[in-house]
């Protein structure tokens, strides 16, 4: 793993282990380009002839980790995406994070870090900070919410210190190859005269997934970290603005067709994260850095 990047370092030398559930997907392994020496065992579905092997959905497969009495859980792992309308985000994996996390309580669990999504939020739009209701629409984000829930309230009642991460619009290296940049990549890479996409109108926070992953470490390496944070650049921007930015970077002559595609009934035309409590974490790590 080149580890070229990395910019975070050990802040709480007594913290635990970090038990990275889901490591082999585009943020676990944006974690892990990000992560220098901060102590953390990488558990994935991907390592199928390793002890460390770990798949959500075969509970055989949770014996290694619990038997190691965890007490410090980033679960990442969520089978099945991108497709964001499917019940089995309700029906498999919901329930399947609720059992595992009161596996892990039952084995000295004290502290837990879970990713979400921006999906939470809704048809709400403009500025979205923590704090706001949310209204989730579809399948996956519905799930996710209603993850968040059980945790807030399981942790708060027992005392495990928890955070919950909403993760806005992550790219980057490993990225879903269908994804909208890396789609627009291969469409220039192939020679295409045109590229079909949505109208373009809609205004969203896109951010480096190496950000989200300094957020999530970050995150994890404080001693006051709590709740729910955005992990967002806060800088909103249309997606044809996105796509034109991407296309002047390769010097790339390609045709946008707006509008080939239908925007997305499951979310609003124009919203974007507030990052204050993120950056204030952010700020704080720098300046106990700046003190070491």
């Amino acid at each position: 793993m080149n580890r070229k990047h990395c910019s975070l370092k050990i802040l709480d030398k007594s913290m635990a282990k970090i038990h990275l559930l889901g490591s082999g997907g585009f943020i676990g392994k944006a974690i892990q380009r990000e992560a220098c020496d901060i102590d953390i065992q990488y558990w994935s579905h991907e390592k199928s002839h390793n002890t460390l092997y770990f798949d959500l959905l075969n509970k055989a497969t949770w014996q290694s980790l619990l038997h190691q009495h965890p007490e410090h859980v980033m679960l990442l792992s969520w089978p099945g995406l991108p497709n964001y309308d499917d019940e089995f985000h309700l029906t498999r994996n919901l329930p399947a994070c609720i059992e595992l996390i009161e596996c892990l309580i039952s084995r000295g669990l004290r502290r837990i870090i879970a990713m979400g999504t921006c999906y939470e939020y809704g048809l709400q739009n403009g500025e979205l900070n923590e704090g706001q209701p949310t209204e989730p629409q579809n399948c996956y984000s519905i799930a996710k919410d209603s993850l968040r829930r059980y945790i807030s309230t399981r942790c708060k009642n027992i005392g495990i210190r928890w955070s919950w991460i909403r993760v806005f619009y992550p790219y980057g290296e490993e990225q879903n190859q269908n994804s909208l940049l890396p789609s627009l990549d291969r469409a220039i890479k192939e020679g295409r005269a045109t590229f079909g996409m949505s109208s373009g109108r809609q205004i969203r926070d896109y951010l480096p997934v190496e950000l989200v992953a300094r957020h999530a470490l970050m995150i994890s390496q404080s001693t006051s970290a709590y709740g729910i944070y955005n992990s967002c650049s806060g800088k909103p921007r249309s997606i044809r603005e996105i796509v034109e930015c991407r296309i002047r970077e390769q010097d790339a002559d390609i045709e946008l067709e707006l509008g080939a595609l239908p925007d997305r009934s499951d979310e609003p035309i124009a919203f974007w994260g507030c990052p204050r409590r993120i950056n204030m974490l952010m700020d704080d790590a720098e300046k106990e850095k700046a003190r070491a």
